[in-house]
């Protein structure tokens, strides 16, 4: 008989994803309740909190207010205490405005080091230097973790019930083999000039693609996407490579659906003259209009320019330019021309191999290239038949989980939706009361059992007006 312990839960990923679970517990004796059953948080870094959210120089699509939330009194004390850090404080100043990731990677790493502190103390572990290779399920329903030790690769197997999955997100490059733009893909055919928008937004990337265009008298680029990120690219483009000048329609945004604005409220909306919106595109909960599809701070402003909204001035430089609408021909033309293409067609959470008492590979929905929800609404992983695969939870960027019922969010949204402060109270709640055992599994006759949730909700007016 195996004498090796299991812990309740198993948290893979220590970025913003992954100590949201931790911080979705902060309030009342939840944390302590996480702890005593047995806990471990596996980053591969050396510390937990950041993630790579900080080696990007862009600036951020939530508020300051947003970052420095989880600071504030009603959450645990240690937390509350950070208020006073001047990194919190530099973001606090930021205000209902944007603030550059670089130092949101500071304040997290911050908020990490006081995690860290309140798991060890109460009995948890905290695995820094460690990366997952796969999950297998054993015979009890439980989960063998393999891991090994980044500096020498030696490895190790922890055992729990429950293991939440926060291993980040990439962009696969299988996709730009794969998805037709404009009649064909980007790959092999723009090999020679394409980038992934997240390699243009690091400090690496975006002096290589200056130091490319600088050389060009009148530089073209093609930036395919209609997403935040896309947007994003386009705003660096434009405003952030030293000595490289674009002429008018020098950076073209390619985009399928139209490009959505959020405002606080319809009245606001209706003032700007902005009125490509219906009652399916107010959120029922927030009464903000399209409070997940739309744009915000840096890059709503820049598509609110783009077309002429309450008076904005549009910058020449940039040109949108809908594929859905338009010749393949003419699309075609815009990317043979374009003298560099900056793909933002979204991203895909990292998963591992999962495997079943058996050894066989579990498929999951959200692996691979497609735009498949890893998650179903009870952020439950599932596998690629969409059935819950007992023990396994998704949390962060790109799982697909869509609010939605009493989270609010518009009936009309399709996609993704990504939030810090969704992960870090009312999604992460969920995650939370399923481990602290507010669910029942059924024996059902499927490979692996399925978890029946009941979600707690921590929905209030301040905190339903952050995001």
């Amino acid at each position: 008989m195996s004498t090796t312990p299991v812990l309740q839960t198993v948290v893979l990923g220590g970025g913003p994803g992954g100590i949201g679970v931790l911080l979705a517990a902060r309030r009342g004796e939840s944390l302590a309740r996480l702890m005593a059953g047995g806990f471990a948080i596996v980053e591969r870094d050396d510390a937990i909190g950041a993630g790579s959210i900080g080696n990007h120089i862009i600036t951020s699509d939530s508020t300051g207010d947003t970052f420095v939330d989880c600071l504030r009194a009603d959450g645990h004390p240690a937390l509350a205490a950070l208020a006073d850090d001047p990194v919190a404080a530099a973001v606090a100043r930021h205000g209902a405005g944007a603030v550059p990731l670089p130092l949101v990677g500071d304040l997290m790493r911050r908020i990490g080091g006081v995690l860290a502190g309140l798991v060890a103390a109460q009995g948890g572990q905290v695995l820094t230097g460690q990366a997952a290779t796969g999950l297998t399920q054993q015979a009890d329903g439980s989960w063998a973790v393999a891991l090994r030790q980044v500096a020498d690769g030696r490895p190790h197997v922890l055992h729990a019930r429950n293991v939440v999955l926060s291993l980040g997100a990439e962009q696969p490059t299988t996709r730009l083999y794969e998805e037709p733009v404009a009649g064909a893909p980007l790959l092999p055919r723009y090999a020679d000039k394409l980038v992934q928008s997240g390699a243009l937004f690091t400090a690496a990337g975006a002096a290589g693609v200056a130091a490319r265009l600088r050389s060009v008298a009148e530089p073209r680029v093609a930036v395919v996407g209609g997403s935040t990120s896309a947007a994003a690219a386009a705003n660096l483009l434009l405003d952030a490579l030293p000595g490289v000048a674009f002429q008018p329609g020098g950076v073209c945004l390619l985009h399928r659906r139209p490009l959505r604005i959020f405002y606080g409220c319809a009245d606001d909306a209706l003032a700007d003259g902005y009125t490509e919106f219906g009652p399916q595109d107010i959120c029922p909960l927030t009464r903000r209009v399209y409070r997940l599809a739309g744009f915000r701070l840096d890059s709503r402003d820049l598509i609110m320019r783009a077309h002429g909204i309450d008076g904005r001035t549009p910058d020449p430089r940039l040109l949108l330019h809908r594929i859905d609408q338009a010749p393949p021909a003419a699309t075609q033309g815009i990317l043979d021309r374009a003298d560099l293409i900056i793909a933002a067609l979204g991203y895909r959470p990292r998963t591992l191999p999962v495997h079943d008492t058996q050894g066989r590979p579990i498929a999951l929905r959200g692996a691979g290239a497609a735009m498949r929800p890893l998650v179903d609404d009870f952020c439950r992983i599932v596998d690629a038949q969409g059935r819950p695969i007992g023990g396994l939870f998704g949390l962060g960027l790109a799982n697909g989980f869509v609010p939605s019922g009493r989270l609010g969010g518009e009936p009309s949204f399709v996609g993704q939706a990504n939030g810090l402060w969704l992960w870090q109270n009312d999604v992460g709640a969920i995650i939370v009361d399923q481990l602290l055992g507010g669910i029942g599994r059924d024996d059902l006759p499927d490979p692996y059992p399925r978890s029946v949730a009941r979600p707690l909700f921590r929905l209030a007016e301040r905190a339903a007006s952050v995001h």
